[in-house]
């Protein structure tokens, strides 16, 4: 009777997961760090730790490797997923390999020894980041034109696109083409330079964002090929290819910015069909349930949003008069906001997101005629700062991403005609420090 109760806990622990406890846990098995977790998950380093604690609590481990193995135990992930340090760790225990014999000090040769391959192995992980033009490095950064890389372009030229990253696969959904408003979905294959086409959106719109929490795509509203606006909220599944209809946004909206943080979904104003809005909404999958929260200082469509130091910001936009400079900066746990240093210069229509707490503007549309230059915000000082772009033109309506060290920049508008032009920018570089043996 004991041992049938036993061999059942396994199982009625997995149970009581989460679904994003199980989603993190596949993601761990995988090898994947707190930072890659949380990067894919947009949520915070510190937040993973919070689940990884209750997940090693309910499971009874005490070891990533030890909740990596149950991972596969319990079909969660697979052991082709591991890395070879855990697979090896599952086959069998490391061995430690016995002092040498010796007559003088036999233990204190040993630590010696272990500490000298300590130290080399410490050594050999270093590596020193830097983010130009933030921060001086003694090593030269590479030239701004060597850093800008012309990829693969899109297989259908659009504006008004939605961009997303999964698993290190970029998704561009719907906008609008030569030919209208297109629901049309295409992957692009970081590592091979590829593109493919997945089932389309069911619901055909553009002006629009997209975000990742949970293993899901979310794509709420959109401006419809009729010119109207719509509250629609759709979500992809990336591993089954699958569309699904979720709960309608409180009101209909298209050009607003989107932000996923600690695994919600945050719409910021936008464009309601008569007016621009200062709404804030928060969306909770795990209820699929929409909330109201405080509204923004400044009522705008066409804004960006990122999420760097805990914090959201909201820049730019469009108030139905001008192009705005504005950069509000949003504390969803506390549900308030604050003003911070504006865009030297008012744009719309912009992509925004972040890198390492780093926030880069790319495009837009202004009021002054001249091209926008690309920024990057460091929220620490407060500061913009310009860096050097590819294009001598205006670049409106477009998707930007993260993926690793560079910044992924798709589609959008080049002298008002929809391109489909497909870049990346190399945001951080390293240095690797060698060990010479």
């Amino acid at each position: 009777m004991q041992s049938l109760m036993q061999k059942d806990l396994p199982m009625q622990i997995t149970a009581e997961l989460t679904e994003r406890e199980r989603e993190i846990l596949r993601l761990l098995a995988s090898g994947a760090s707190n930072k890659d977790i949380a990067r894919q998950l947009f949520i915070s380093a510190n937040t993973v730790k919070v689940h990884l604690r209750n997940i090693f609590a309910k499971i009874g481990v005490t070891s990533r490797t030890e909740a990596a193995v149950y991972a596969i135990r319990e079909g969660l992930s697979q052991a082709a997923d591991l890395p070879a340090a855990m697979r090896a760790t599952q086959e069998s225990p490391a061995a430690i390999p016995a002092p040498l014999e010796t007559k003088s000090k036999p233990y204190s040769l040993w630590i010696a020894a272990l500490i000298t391959v300590l130290l080399v192995g410490l050594v050999t992980l270093v590596v020193t980041t830097y983010r130009s033009p933030t921060i001086a490095v003694a090593s030269p950064a590479p030239a701004a034109s060597q850093r800008w890389q012309e990829l693969a372009d899109l297989p259908t030229a659009r504006s008004g696109l939605a961009v997303t990253v999964y698993e290190n696969q970029i998704y561009a959904i719907g906008g609008e083409t030569a030919q209208g408003v297109t629901g049309v979905m295409e992957q692009y294959d970081v590592a091979a330079d590829t593109w493919i086409t997945l089932t389309s959106k069911p619901l055909p719109v553009a002006d629009i964002n997209a975000a990742v929490i949970g293993g899901q795509i979310y794509i709420p509203g959109g401006r419809l090929a009729s010119g109207g606006v719509t509250d629609v909220f759709e979500s992809y599944d990336p591993r089954r290819d699958q569309w699904e209809r979720r709960a309608p946004l409180p009101v209909a909206l298209s050009g607003y910015a989107l932000v996923a943080f600690e695994g919600k979904l945050y719409v910021f104003g936008g464009w309601d069909g008569q007016k621009f809005l200062a709404s804030v909404y928060e969306y909770d999958s795990d209820q699929d349930k929409w909330f109201e929260r405080m509204l923004m200082p400044t009522a705008r469509g066409f804004a960006g949003a990122a999420t760097a130091g805990g914090k959201i910001y909201v820049i730019g936009g469009y108030d139905g008069k001008e192009a705005l400079a504005v950069n509000e900066e949003y504390l969803p746990e506390r549900d308030t906001w604050s003003r911070r240093a504006p865009l030297p210069a008012g744009r719309y229509a912009l992509g925004v997101t972040s890198i390492a707490d780093i926030i880069y503007v790319v495009g837009g549309e202004g009021g002054t005629g001249s091209t926008l230059p690309p920024l990057q915000y460091v929220h620490q000082q407060d500061q913009w700062q310009e860096f050097e772009g590819p294009l001598s033109e205006n670049w409106s309506h477009l998707g930007v991403v993260p993926t690793g060290t560079h910044l992924y920049i798709l589609g959008g508008r080049l002298g008002g005609i929809s391109t489909a032009q497909n870049l990346s920018y190399q945001a951080i570089y390293t240095i690797m420090i060698p060990v010479i043996p």
